[in-house]
């Protein structure tokens, strides 16, 4: 019987740890999301926070008619640093998924009623997440 005791134990700690280590892992991969992705680079309000959690080798893909359209980090943020008078956008995290040193997310962002999706990339480097890639969608505008 204490066999089973310690064995259920020793179970129950094991996860136990990795909810601790996933609810943790989430917590950080959501400020690297909206610290660096959103407030950093959509926003405008900080480029450095935007580089911080951003990968230098960070590839944006979007399409247009038949045309896959391709935008790095840098690209983006001169682009960005030219539209400084844009309002702020108003987003929802719609799905955060972790597995080990991966992670994916979809956003869903809305600017003077255009609303698009963005789907997010992210590896963890040495305990830290940083945003490797991501594909955006234009979804349209709301009435």
């Amino acid at each position: 019987m204490n066999k089973k005791v310690f064995l259920l134990t020793i179970i129950l700690s094991l996860f136990s740890f990795n909810l601790f280590s996933q609810s943790s892992d989430k917590k950080k991969v959501e400020e690297v999301i909206v610290d660096s992705y959103i407030h950093g680079l959509i926003d405008a309000k900080d480029f450095q926070k935007a580089k911080q959690g951003i990968h230098e080798d960070f590839i944006i893909l979007g399409h247009k008619d038949s045309l896959l359209t391709k935008k790095t980090r840098d690209e983006w943020i001169q682009q960005r640093k030219k539209r400084l008078s844009l309002p702020e956008v108003s987003y929802t995290i719609v799905y955060l998924d972790i597995e080990g040193d991966a992670a994916s997310a979809k956003i869903e962002f809305e600017r003077d009623k255009l609303v698009a999706i963005d789907y997010i990339f992210l590896y963890k480097f040495n305990d830290n997440w940083r945003i490797v890639s991501a594909i955006d969608h234009f979804k349209g505008s709301r009435k």
